[in-house]
């Protein structure tokens, strides 16, 4: 749907002058309550990765219109300009001098076909939003496009070695997962399990969807794929709202 239709001539038009005025002013300040509401996980994830000063790219996969994206550029930018400022030592010039690369997996035709279980709202096509859409969407939220990567196409066709090699990934420090689906998501923790490194936060953003079965979703492929990886270990971090939680990787 388009935003303009979806939304009222007011909101709109606040929406607008609010990404303009983070292209003329940069993003506001960080504030506790920003932890709490809508993208505190990104937030949060981004102070502890500056604080911590750990090494990585951001990945996404389900970018939709991609709010989420530019949160996460504005954020991880700003936590990093923060510590690099509070923290005037060698170490920290060197680890703000290798800045994150920004990674967008998505389909950009909403969500595959298939007898998969799903909510009301997870039919085919659901949640679409063009290539060209986003990159215009984030553009306008702050981001910078020659730091983003985009990589179309269903997860069990893009994932692979070959994508890998090409986007030369070796080291993830974010990871939003927004698959919906548990068909969707065990490509995708496949794919990221060379890239976690200690540290990395892993955000699940449909946690707590099926009704909060651990059996079903992502709580299951997640699971599974720890199973599978008895190397990796997550501690929850943080939580937002009622079906977000962010975790952390503690490497054994």
């Amino acid at each position: 749907m388009d935003m303009k239709l979806a939304l009222s001539p007011a909101k709109y038009i606040f929406k607008r002058l609010r990404r303009l005025a983070w292209l003329l002013l940069g993003p506001p300040p960080a504030t506790p309550e920003s932890y709490i509401g809508d993208n505190g996980c990104i937030r949060c994830a981004a102070s502890f990765l500056a604080w911590n000063q750990i090494v990585g790219d951001y990945l996404e996969f389900g970018v939709y219109e991609g709010n989420s994206f530019a949160e996460a550029y504005r954020s991880i930018s700003r936590a990093r300009s923060n510590v690099k400022q509070f923290i005037g030592k060698p170490e920290v010039d060197a680890w703000y001098r290798n800045p994150p690369k920004y990674f967008a997996f998505d389909s950009f035709n909403g969500l595959p076909e298939g007898p998969f279980e799903r909510h009301a709202d997870y039919y085919e096509g659901a949640y679409k939003c063009s290539e060209e859409a986003f990159l215009q969407n984030i553009r306008a939220g702050g981001v910078e496009l020659s730091d983003v990567v985009t990589v179309p196409g269903f997860y069990d066709q893009s994932l692979n070695s070959n994508t890998k090699e090409r986007l030369k990934l070796s080291r993830a420090a974010t990871i939003l997962i927004d698959c919906d689906l548990y068909e969707s998501t065990v490509p995708v923790l496949d794919f990221i399990t060379s890239l976690v490194v200690q540290g990395t936060i892993i955000i699940f953003d449909d946690w707590y969807r099926y009704g909060g079965r651990p059996d079903q979703g992502e709580q299951r492929a997640c699971a599974e794929w720890l199973e599978r990886n008895p190397q990796i270990e997550l501690v929850q971090y943080w939580q937002q709202g009622p079906q977000t939680v962010a975790f952390l990787v503690n490497l054994r």
